[in-house]
């Protein structure tokens, strides 16, 4: 953690630390070994350009995250992996100026890293210190390429979020410039991939040919998918849970037997999951909430325990469970719905059960209203 803010490592950027260190060998080994064979310094030098990268892009990071804490908008963590890092943020920029100065914020930084090894590089050079040179010319390089590339106008890199944030100023609509803005960065995504795999098949240097396929690749499914996760935060913005939950519903009562309940309420029905509850039909008054059998917790008992396992022992109890109330926002609930196994969670009036939100039931409300904006 740093400044309280999570910092994640992906697996993939162990395989592309490995890359960078093979990569650079051969450019140190003159320095460590004054040749091109291995003699363990060369090695030692390579990784530790490779850990000043991986520090460079925590930091490029590190600048949007605090940017957007400072400007109040919460940051879920930052995740370092093969093709860099993002931080990841729980709501949108409130306005374009605030999106600006977040998007500027990560190349700024890099720019700044790219000042300090030139300075770094100047004063070893001058004190004809060739290694400490070579290093913080690579690092100044590195960050300067980083920085320059970021800011391509392709969404949601950095330059396509200030691209975003200038349109969203001018036309004063936020969903219509992410749609330009991601439109922009598919076509970054196809001409760095296209151009890039061209180049470098011309350039007979296969391994550029393909880490430009694969970079205009992601560059262009990520561009389409940001748009459409804007998309459903703008649907569900202003949803509340008891707009979309399932007031009629069914509970289980917590001395059934396990058969019983799959003969009752499991077969012949769609139903995946079912709130356990001290009333079985509930009346007039909400029933109180004592946990949710699921298909999951069923599948923990062998068909011969259900004949004596009731619904209370197969049960995940109300303390184990993550719920939420009518008033909560649809986004807040889809967020919980996505960090667990389940498809439907309880919604509850302090120990209450008012309703059941499925999964299917804010998938459905989400479809339509994007086919509105297609």
């Amino acid at each position: 953690r740093i400044a309280a803010i999570p910092i994640r490592l992906h697996w993939s950027w162990v395989g592309i630390f490995v890359v960078m260190v093979a990569s650079l060998r051969p450019v140190y080994a003159e320095y460590a070994c004054g040749g091109p064979g291995v003699c363990g310094g060369d090695l030692a030098l390579a990784a530790l350009m490779a850990a000043l990268i991986g520090a460079s892009v925590l930091l490029h990071e590190l600048g949007h995250a605090l940017m957007a804490i400072r400007l109040t908008v919460p940051v879920q963590s930052i995740t370092l992996f093969a093709f860099g890092g993002v931080a990841e943020v729980d709501a949108e920029a409130p306005g374009p100026g605030a999106e600006f100065a977040i998007a500027v914020a990560g190349p700024a930084v890099s720019m700044l890293i790219a000042l300090a090894g030139g300075m770094l590089w100047w004063v070893g050079d001058r004190a004809e210190a060739e290694v400490v040179g070579a290093l913080a010319a690579h690092l100044a390089m590195a960050n300067a390429i980083l920085a320059v590339f970021n800011l391509l106008p392709g969404y949601p890199m950095d330059g396509g979020r200030v691209l975003r944030a200038t349109l969203w100023y001018l036309a004063d609509d936020m969903l219509p410039a992410t749609r330009v803005a991601a439109q922009v960065g598919q076509i970054c995504g196809a001409l760095i991939g296209v151009g890039g795999a061209a180049l470098g098949l011309l350039a007979r240097a296969p391994m550029l040919a393909l880490w430009a396929g694969v970079i205009g690749y992601f560059l262009h499914r990520t561009a389409s998918g940001s748009f459409r996760q804007v998309l459903l935060q703008t649907a569900l913005r202003h949803v509340r849970v008891a707009d979309l939950m399932q007031r009629r519903f069914h509970t289980v009562a917590p001395g059934l037997t396990l058969d019983l309940f799959v003969a009752r309420y499991v077969l012949g029905h769609s139903e995946t999951g079912f709130a356990v509850a001290d009333e079985q039909q509930g009346g007039d008054a909400a029933p109180t909430l004592l946990g949710m059998i699921t298909l999951r917790n069923l599948r923990r008992h062998t068909p011969a325990e259900w004949a004596t396992g009731l619904v209370g022992d197969a049960m995940t109890p109300l303390d184990q469970l993550r719920s939420v109330g009518p008033q909560a926002t649809a986004i807040d609930a889809l967020y919980i719905l996505n960090a667990g196994p389940d498809e439907v969670i309880p919604v509850t009036d302090g120990p209450h059960l008012v309703g059941l939100l499925h999964r299917r039931d804010v998938a459905v409300y989400v479809q339509v209203q994007m086919a509105r904006h297609k």
